[in-house]
């Protein structure tokens, strides 16, 4: 007999609570408040799992006290509009849902949810056979290698929808044929390209395909400035003019992966009461989804039973 694969799963809770408020019309649950964000959360978290089975789950959120960032950069993020005013009274209930199902989630003053994933990825690597980091950050592609993994959820989706229907997992390879560099040097890409979400200028008049071309042969942002004299007058140009924004962005973008969590891989397994899962949800309205659970809940009876009349069978040969 083979042992069950242990897989562990990490969800960017900011970025999927996010992705389902935008991608859905509003939609009251049962106390007649806004709960789109919540019931877009639900659906994207039950399809992963139902998708990816994995043995282990965490999830991690940003907390309203500035990061390292902010102190860093202060201008980091600081064109964002303010949030919905329906927004983020959802939040708690997303965070009920997570514990109705048992799923341990993670939020630290100072760092955000990719930083909190990160470590967490790092510090249970040996422990599990792979990570999946489902999120639409692509800050977190950083973070893939032979064992970790990042499904991103709508990336190929027009603007505006939601959902995993046509996620893409991004291992090595993806990440390569993307960009057509290796995982490990996407902090060095988008510090030089800049992200406008972050409020991360990078190096002004310097696109993608430039940046790629220039670390297929360079690696670095490092190796890129160390070797100036031989690059073209125009875009040499722009990266000394742009070089103090480049190495400033590079720490920024860089993920805390050493941040210290009290947590032991075993507080992760996930083994949900589907009872208290569906009386969440029937408390909230969302019948779709106690239908769906229920439906789960019968068939894993009767695979259960099942199994214990073969086990019987077997045990009267």
């Amino acid at each position: 007999m083979t042992n069950k694969k242990t897989t562990l799963l990490l969800i960017d809770g900011n970025n999927l609570f996010h992705r389902a408020y935008h991608g859905l019309p509003p939609l009251s649950d049962k106390s007649g408040e806004n709960a789109n964000a919540v019931f877009g959360f639900s659906n994207m978290l039950l399809k992963s799992i139902d998708e990816i089975k994995p043995y282990y789950i965490a999830c991690a959120f940003d907390t309203k006290a500035p990061t390292f960032r902010h102190v860093e950069f202060q201008a980091y993020k600081a064109q964002r509009k303010a949030p919905p005013p329906d927004l983020y009274p959802q939040l708690p209930k997303v965070k009920k849902v997570l514990d109705a199902f048992g799923i341990k989630f993670f939020e630290k003053a100072g760092y955000e949810a990719d930083d909190l994933l990160a470590s967490v990825a790092t510090k249970f690597l040996d422990e599990v056979d792979d990570v999946i980091i489902l999120s639409g950050d692509r800050d977190l592609l950083q973070m893939v290698d032979d064992k970790i993994k990042v499904q991103a959820p709508g990336w190929n989706q027009p603007a505006g929808r939601q959902g995993l229907k046509d996620a893409t997992l991004f291992g090595s390879a993806e990440v390569m044929a993307k960009y057509g560099i290796s995982p490990d040097q996407m902090v060095d890409w988008k510090a030089i390209v800049g992200d406008p979400s972050d409020n991360i200028p990078g190096v002004a008049g310097i696109g993608p395909k430039t940046t790629t071309d220039l670390l297929q042969k360079y690696k670095t942002i490092e190796g890129i400035f160390e070797n100036l004299e031989e690059i073209g007058e125009k875009v040499r140009i722009k990266l000394e003019t742009g070089k103090e924004n480049a190495v400033a962005a590079k720490k920024l973008i860089a993920l805390d992966t050493t941040i210290d969590l009290d947590v032991v891989l075993s507080d992760l397994k996930y083994q949900p009461d589907m009872e208290t899962a569906i009386a969440e949800f029937e408390q909230l309205g969302f019948g779709s989804i106690v239908g769906k659970l229920r439906r789960e809940k019968v068939l894993e009876v009767s695979k259960v039973e099942n199994s214990s009349e073969d086990s019987n069978q077997l045990d009267l040969i």
